[in-house]
């Protein structure tokens, strides 16, 4: 919920119209109007008018700030009341023509998050004016009714956090069972498949072998590199979800992690893709909690992405106590429908063979250990960039 957009709510606007209904009782005022006040185009519709008078239907009238009785009243900042209007230099009658008598009472609607919108009364049942104790008894109750729906929209904000801690935590739990069973079940292919890998490697040497056999092992040995890379992708995945933080007090310089990263899979590139550093010096150095894992997915997904030629522009700075690291690629982009599944294990667009769908999730975890998060911009035809913000808690002296 941002600012007080809440307030704009129909359950925020029946609140107040029994607070104005609670005030007009009180008073005993035969009219009454309500006033919400709208944050984003800085003006104030009206959403409920009491009125003894028949008149048309009014609700959704507009008054700036500073204009009109109630634009007056948000403008003071403070209770009105009015004992006749004909007589009051603060205010002109123009608007004021929808009740009998010349008095009324106008409250500002504040909660600590600012400005909600005004409440007036007007025609006293007797016909007098309205004195100092009906001012009283109306800025008392809509004083307090703002500190209520203050505290049920925090409330309402933190049974929603709540909901989504539960949500994240359940997700984790599952995925936790999930690294579990595959780093088991790992393991008991990883022996096997050893063994099975060696012994074709082991034919493959063997001068006798004839073209076709030769041919037929190369592919056998694929399938077992392609199982084994799978195998230690989800080993590594695993790991990420089944182990809780490093608390060593191993730290690292982000601009050397980014530049090891780029060292380990430089023969990708093959002089075809052009990488391009801009990094900030003197920057703070980081517990590590995997990051060269981290940065090499994030390199070799760009490196693929861009295929045969392309340029990988990567940058290091700090922003606000927070340290961006920036991999952006001149590839083909990522469609806007796909985005948001990008991080979710086993998904790939990469064509079979080509990709676990795992490395991605596993960045992902590992920006999660430091509470941080990676921002995605990409656009079909316009290349992609990954942003990854890791917050000051985990600097070095922090």
């Amino acid at each position: 919920m941002n600012n007080l957009k809440a307030y704009e709510s129909q359950e925020i606007g029946d609140f107040f119209n029994s607070t104005l209904k609670e005030i007009m009782s009180a008073c005993e005022a035969e009219c009454g109007s309500l006033f919400l006040f709208d944050h984003d185009n800085k003006e104030l519709i009206l959403e409920s008018l009491y009125n003894s008078v028949n008149i048309n239907d009014v609700r959704g009238l507009k008054q700036r700030v500073g204009e009109g009785v109630s634009g007056k009243v948000v403008d003071i900042q403070d209770a009105v009341l009015v004992k006749n209007i004909d007589q009051d230099l603060r205010f002109r009658r123009n608007g004021f023509n929808h009740y009998r008598t010349n008095s009324f009472v106008s409250v500002p609607l504040f909660s600590p998050k600012g400005l909600i919108g005004v409440i007036n009364i007007a025609d006293k049942k007797n016909g007098e004016s309205f004195d100092e104790n009906d001012l009283n008894i109306a800025n008392s109750i809509c004083k307090y009714a703002c500190l209520a729906v203050d505290r049920l929209i925090t409330y309402a904000r933190l049974r929603q956090e709540k909901d989504i801690a539960e949500k994240k935590n359940m997700l984790l739990e599952k995925y936790a069972s999930v690294g579990k069973l595959a780093g088991g079940i790992v393991h008991e292919i990883n022996n096997p498949l050893d063994g099975v890998i060696r012994y074709t490697n082991l034919l493959l040497e063997q001068p006798e072998n004839s073209t076709v056999t030769h041919e037929y092992l190369s592919e056998i040995k694929k399938g077992l590199t392609r199982i084994a890379d799978i195998t230690k992708s989800l080993l590594d995945f695993s790991y990420q979800i089944n182990n809780q933080r490093n608390q060593g007090t191993k730290y690292v310089h982000i601009n050397n992690a980014v530049d090891e990263s780029l060292g380990y899979v430089a023969e990708r590139s093959r002089d075809r893709i052009n990488v391009v550093k801009k990094f900030t010096d003197n920057l703070p150095k980081i517990q590590d909690f995997g990051l060269s894992h981290l940065f090499v997915n994030l390199i070799k997904n760009a490196f693929d992405a861009m295929g045969e030629v392309g340029i990988l522009t990567v940058s290091t700075g700090l922003v606000d106590s927070v340290v961006r690291i920036s991999f952006q690629d001149t590839g083909p982009g990522i469609p806007e429908e796909l985005k948001k599944d990008i991080f979710e294990p086993f998904f790939t667009t990469k064509d079979i063979g080509k990709g676990t769908g795992l490395g991605l999730a596993i960045c992902h975890e590992i920006v999660n250990k430091y509470g941080g998060r990676i921002e995605v911009e990409s656009a079909v035809g316009k290349g992609t960039n990954f942003n990854v913000l890791i917050p000051n808690k985990y600097f070095e002296n922090a």
